[in-house]
């Protein structure tokens, strides 16, 4: 601290202005609450330069408003192909859907939005815990990388590790629903029945004597899913980079426009997801016959013959046997390959990468474009309060 003579020597007005002049402001003072950096040139100009940066709950909101969106147009887009999935990986497939001269039954195409209520309650809610989860550790990867730890690990595996981890509490979101829907998308009203009633609702009843059958399937779900999804996203993330990494060298833009952006994430993650959900298409099949068979849907009564048998003169109707009911993923594909074969296994395997390239490709697509977009237009705003 400066001694009383130096501030005489200035003289009685100069003693007066130190006195009364207020402390100076720190050189940077945080604002985490508009998410505002200001920094305090000089006293003489009081000039205050403003970074606009999201802070760590705005871009929690970011990242939940985008998943949001992105899963409620995913859900809405996705649902009637996996209905016929469903429907066709039922045990029930050759007695319900298919008549005796091996076309496709006209029931397989009716009502391809059943059990959508299930998924709408939980799919904006799973996927944006699961986007809030993926985006935070990633992010924690990458400063971890930047600091010089984990440089033996690739950057795309720490980013599947981190998607991993984010579907395993995702998982535990969305099975309940997927039991329920999956009931609800192969249930059919008994012919002589004069009530309609909602196939939901009627399964939602018929499980809340039994809730804890809600969790059937789920080692089969945690088998496939968190596997494939860490695929998916090394594969997505391994892709995003080189394209973007092309893109720049061919224009010499840094990442290149925001639409040309989202279009590289589109095209990745379909592709990704399409290759990923291949492999698991026999997880998948024993999933289904697991969850169905948790509602009673594997014994539903058949309805349509599977053969025609000709004795002389008369033609009679052959059903083939419903395979036993099954609990465990081992016996449940035990029982597919002993009466269906490979081509059981793999049954549905076309609609499924259908929906995965749909879902997975439209679905992070629209999730970059949204975060982008919510990112912008929280910026615009902090940038007219100033």
């Amino acid at each position: 601290m400066a001694s009383a003579s130096y501030y005489w020597k200035l003289g009685r007005t100069s003693w007066d202005q130190q006195r009364d002049r207020k402390p100076r402001p720190p050189k940077a003072a945080l604002q985490p609450q508009v998410g505002i950096i200001k920094f305090a040139c000089n006293d003489e100009t009081d000039k205050i330069l403003n970074l606009c940066i999201p802070s760590p709950r705005e871009t929690t909101f970011i990242f939940e408003q985008a998943a949001a969106i992105a899963a409620l147009g995913v859900d809405i887009l996705v649902h009637p192909i996996d209905t016929l999935i469903t429907r066709t990986q039922s045990p029930t497939y050759r007695t319900h859907y298919k008549n005796a001269n091996g076309l496709f039954n006209r029931s397989l195409f009716l009502g391809l939005y059943q059990g959508f209520g299930p998924t709408l309650v939980t799919g904006v809610p799973s996927a944006a815990a699961f986007f809030t989860i993926y985006e935070s550790l990633k992010k924690a990867s990458q400063d971890a990388k930047a600091a010089g730890y984990l440089q033996c690990v690739p950057l795309p595996v720490l980013h599947g590790a981190s998607s991993a981890a984010a579907d395993l509490v995702a998982c535990a979101i969305i099975n309940p629903a997927e039991v329920l829907k999956q009931n609800a998308q192969v249930y059919q009203q008994d012919e002589g029945s004069t009530t309609r009633q909602s196939p939901t609702l009627k399964m939602l009843k018929k499980f809340v004597k039994q809730p804890s059958r809600l969790w059937a399937g789920y080692t089969a779900l945690a088998t496939s899913s968190i596997p494939g999804t860490f695929l998916t996203f090394l594969l997505y993330e391994s892709l995003v980079a080189k394209l973007l990494k092309r893109l720049e060298q061919k224009t010499g833009q840094e990442q290149g426009s925001i639409a040309k952006q989202i279009q590289i994430h589109t095209m990745c993650a379909g592709l990704a997801g399409a290759s990923v959900s291949l492999l698991f298409v026999p997880v998948d099949v024993m999933k289904t016959r697991m969850r169905l068979a948790a509602g009673g849907q594997a014994s539903i009564p058949r309805l349509f013959p599977t053969s025609v048998k000709i004795q002389g003169n008369a033609i009679k109707h052959v059903e083939h046997a419903q395979p036993r009911t099954a609990h465990g993923p081992l016996r449940v594909a035990r029982d597919v390959f002993r009466t269906e074969g490979v081509r059981g296994m793999f049954r549905g395997g076309g609609l499924t990468c259908l929906a995965a390239a749909l879902g997975s490709g439209i679905g992070l697509g629209s999730y970059e474009g949204f975060k982008q977009y919510f990112k912008g237009s929280t910026q615009a705003q902090e940038e007219a309060l100033l």
